[in-house]
C-alpha cells in the first residue's frame, strides 16, 4: 500500500456546523489519508485492519472511533471484501467536524470541559468499547433523521456520553503525532512509508539512513528525538503490527508469519511479540477465539 497521507476535503457546508453520511460500500476507501476535521466514525458492518498514525490494529463490526484533526488513517478491508463475486458490504456512519463547530472555543464553556478534554485526546485517535457503542450508537443513526437545532443537541449528547466513558484505548503515539503535526519535514513521512512497505525485508539503520542522505548515528538520535523511540523499535512495532493481523486472519502458521514479517527465526520473534502485546502468539490466537465466542 501507499502510505503517503493524502489531505481529502470534509467537513461542515455553509448551512451545518457538521457533516454526516451512512457509508455502503463494496470496501472502504484505500486511500492512506488525512483532513482538518475531527471523525466520528461508527463502523456498523466491515471488518479488516485499520492504520492509523503508526498503529496496525484490527477492527470489526459495531466499532466506533474518534480520529483527531489531521491524523493520518486508513481502513483496509479483508482481501474477501475484493473478491469478484464478494456479497460483502462495508458499512458505516461517520461525521466531520471542527473543534470550534459551535463558533467558539470549548475552553470558554465551562460545560463542555470534558468533551474539550476528548477532542484533545484524540489527536492520538480513540477507540471506544462495544459499552459506549451501545449507548450512542442509536443516537448516531437518530442525528442522520434530524435537522436544525434537534440535530445540534443530539450530536452534543453523542459527544457528551462518549467524553464520560471510563475506558478509551488511545492509538497512535505521541512521538509520531507530534511530528506529523509540528513539523514539514518529509523525511519521517518517508522514512515510515518505506517502512511499511519494505519491514518484510532485512532493513538495516545503514540502508534507512541513507535513505534520507543522512549517517547512521546523525539518523538514530534525529528518529529517537522525532519519534521518543528508536528505529528498531518502530521497526518491530510496524512487524508485529501486522503479524497479530495475520494471526486473526489465520493465513499462514506462527513460524511461517515470523518470516513473513522479517525475523530470521521464531524465538526472536516470540520474543518482540511478547513485549508488544504481552502474550505469546499461540497465547494471542487462543486469546482472540475466546473473544469472538463471548456474547
Amino acid at each position: 500500500m501507499s502510505v503517503k497521507a493524502t489531505l481529502l476535503k470534509r467537513g461542515a457546508t455553509a448551512e451545518q456546523s457538521f457533516s454526516i453520511g451512512e457509508h455502503k460500500f463494496r470496501h472502504f476507501l484505500k486511500v492512506w489519508h488525512y483532513h482538518p476535521e475531527l471523525e466520528l466514525v461508527y463502523i456498523t458492518k466491515s471488518q479488516g485492519t485499520c492504520f492509523i498514525g503508526d498503529n496496525i490494529d484490527r477492527f470489526e463490526d459495531e466499532e466506533l472511533f474518534l480520529i483527531g484533526s489531521n491524523l493520518p488513517h486508513m481502513y483496509q478491508n479483508d482481501e474477501a471484501y475484493f473478491a469478484k463475486n464478494s456479497k460483502l458490504k462495508a458499512e458505516a456512519i461517520a461525521i466531520h467536524f471542527n473543534s470550534n463547530f459551535l463558533n467558539t472555543n470549548l475552553e470558554s464553556i465551562p460545560e463542555f470541559g470534558e468533551i474539550n478534554a476528548m477532542i484533545v485526546r484524540s489527536k492520538l485517535g480513540l477507540r471506544f468499547s462495544s459499552r459506549a457503542k451501545d449507548e450512542v450508537g442509536h443516537l448516531i443513526r437518530e442525528i442522520i433523521t434530524l435537522s436544525g437545532l434537534e440535530r445540534m443537541i443530539t450530536f452534543i449528547k453523542v459527544l457528551g456520553i462518549l467524553s464520560q466513558q471510563a475506558d478509551i484505548k488511545t492509538i497512535a503515539s505521541p512521538g509520531f503525532i507530534n511530528h506529523f503535526n509540528e513539523t514539514d519535514d518529509s523525511r519521517l513521512d518517508e522514512i515510515y512509508d518505506f517502512v511499511l512497505n519494505n519491514f518484510q525485508e532485512d532493513l538495516g539503520l545503514d540502508q534507512v539512513a541513507e535513505l534520507v542522505s543522512m549517517n547512521k548515528s546523525s539518523f538514530c538520535r534525529y528518529f529517537k528525538r522525532t519519534t521518543q523511540k528508536s528505529f528498531t523499535e518502530f521497526l518491530n512495532e510496524v512487524r508485529i503490527g501486522y503479524a497479530c493481523k495475520m494471526l486473526m486472519e489465520k493465513q499462514m502458521g506462527i513460524l511461517e508469519i515470523s518470516y513473513y514479517c522479517g525475523y530470521n527465526n521464531v524465538s526472536h520473534f516470540n520474543r518482540e511479540f511478547r513485549k508488544k502485546t504481552n502474550m505469546s502468539p499461540s497465547e494471542y490466537i487462543g486469546n482472540r477465539r475466546l473473544t469472538r465466542q463471548l456474547p
